[in-house]
């Protein structure tokens, strides 16, 4: 004879264990009992309490999970500076990560000029009792705190600046911005950075700088930004005066601000000058000329840093991951050296 399975009971609201209970002739506990995994349970016992679930369509919430395992099903991401653009585009890859992996992602921003912000963080996802973190923290005194911060359970430090293994994507990143310019014939670069005290500016300065410097050519002006646009254009009155050709600005908010001091000093672009972002913002694309921009791959770098995580947590090796590398947009504010 063939049994056909009931469809679960359409409910207005979720069933609850009572439900679950009511339904098999048993307890609430005997059911919380099943859900832990407890043994000794009669057989037709379980069987009822089995069909009971199936037919009401319950699903136990995380909470029971975690009672059941042990295991919380739960990550934090502590982010300093959440919705300037690289690490907003880092959580979307790591929250859509931890959700196919059945996870859920609590994210806290920090003050980037308050330890005591991290410090509750930490206390905020412990009471959480979360089962791992990621920190994004960007600046060096926001990472001293987080690197100082005891903690019992794994941590992942900054996955956007440098490859989970410890070297830096973001230097091959910014290389391929020099790299683009030498090929256009340029030898004479301006050099925009963030504020040093930026895990990510030193970084795309130095990728910058040592692609230049292994190729033999110079790099006649550095100028430290703030990221704004109002530093970029500060910083093209003295590259100008510096007779460089090409510019590499390390975000995209100054590289606009640079191609808008050039136009007022008369200096066009790319005729005159080059000019390259990083980030490749939306707005990038609406600029004239477009801006030619660096798009790194920081959703990868969510998802990648949420898979080692996970492997931490569960004591297994560290997943194989995907190239996490960048590539150039190639757009009208770079030509030819003249």
């Amino acid at each position: 004879m063939t049994t056909v399975p009931h469809a679960p009971v359409e409910r207005e609201k979720p069933a609850t264990v009572h439900d679950v209970a009511a339904l098999a002739g048993v307890s609430a506990q005997t059911v919380s009992r099943l859900l832990k995994g407890f043994d000794g349970i009669r057989p037709e016992t379980r069987l009822r309490v089995e069909t009971a679930i199936r037919e009401l369509g319950y699903r136990p919430n995380r909470a029971a999970q975690l009672l059941r395992t042990r295991k919380s099903y739960r990550l934090g991401a502590l982010v300093h500076e959440m919705f300037a653009y690289g690490p907003a585009r880092l959580l979307q890859g790591a929250t859509t990560a931890a959700r196919q992996a059945g996870y859920s992602l609590s994210i806290v921003g920090v003050d980037g000029e308050s330890a005591a912000s991290v410090e509750a963080a930490f206390d905020t996802f412990q009471e959480e009792q979360v089962a791992g973190i990621i920190a994004v923290t960007l600046t060096d005194d926001v990472r001293a705190v987080v690197q100082h911060r005891s903690s019992e359970i794994p941590v992942i430090v900054d996955p956007a600046e440098a490859a989970l293994d410890g070297t830096s994507h973001v230097e091959h990143d910014a290389a391929l911005a020099a790299g683009h310019l030498l090929d256009l014939g340029h030898r004479r670069f301006g050099l925009l950075s963030g504020p040093l005290g930026w895990l990510p500016a030193r970084q795309r300065r130095d990728g910058f700088l040592a692609a230049v410097h292994r190729a033999g050519a110079s790099v006649e002006a550095v100028t430290e930004g703030d990221w704004s646009p109002e530093s970029g254009e500060v910083a093209a009155r003295r590259f100008a005066e510096a007779g460089v050709t090409a510019v590499f600005a390390a975000n995209d908010a100054m590289a606009i601000g640079c191609m808008h001091g050039f136009r007022q000093l008369g200096c066009r672009v790319p005729e005159d000058v080059s000019v390259v972002g990083f980030d490749a913002i939306p707005e990038s694309a609406y600029v004239a000329p477009g801006l030619t921009t660096i798009l790194p791959a920081y959703e990868d770098e969510g998802r990648a840093a949420v898979a080692t995580l996970i492997a931490l947590i569960d004591g297994a090796p560290p997943p194989v991951l995907p190239d996490r590398a960048a590539r150039l947009v190639h757009r009208g504010s770079t030509a030819p050296l003249p």
